[in-house]
C-alpha cells in the first residue's frame, strides 16, 4: 500500500513511517513543494526491484518463465515480433522520459 506525506510530516513521524515500511510492508511517497520525488520502501521490495529473479520462488521457476515466453515468441510472426519490439521500446522510452 502506498501513502503520500509531505516532507514536514515525514520529518515529524520518521520513526513511525520507518516502522510501517519495515514491518507493515508499506511504501511512502515523500512530497516537497507538492511534488513527489522520494520513495521510501522496504529492503525486500528494493531487492526485488534490483534483481527480478528474486520475484520467483526458485531458479527453476525463473527458467520456466523464460521457456514459456520463448514458446509464445515462437508463435508470433517475424513481422508481428518486430512491431511488438517497437511498441515495447516506445513504452520503455515513455516511462523513462
Amino acid at each position: 500500500m502506498k501513502a503520500t506525506v509531505s516532507l514536514d510530516e515525514f520529518r515529524k513521524n520518521l520513526s513511525e513511517i520507518i516502522a510501517r515500511v519495515m514491518y507493515g510492508d508499506q511504501t511512502f511517497l515523500i512530497k516537497k513543494h507538492n511534488k513527489t520525488g522520494v520513495v521510501v520502501l522496504s529492503e525486500k521490495e528494493y531487492e526485488n526491484l534490483r534483481d527480478p529473479r528474486t520475484r520467483f520462488a526458485s531458479k527453476s521457476d525463473w527458467n520456466k518463465f523464460f521457456v514459456f515466453t520463448d514458446k509464445i515468441r515462437s508463435r508470433i510472426s517475424e513481422k508481428d515480433q518486430k512491431n511488438l519490439d517497437k511498441i515495447i521500446d516506445e513504452e520503455i522510452k515513455a516511462v523513462r522520459a
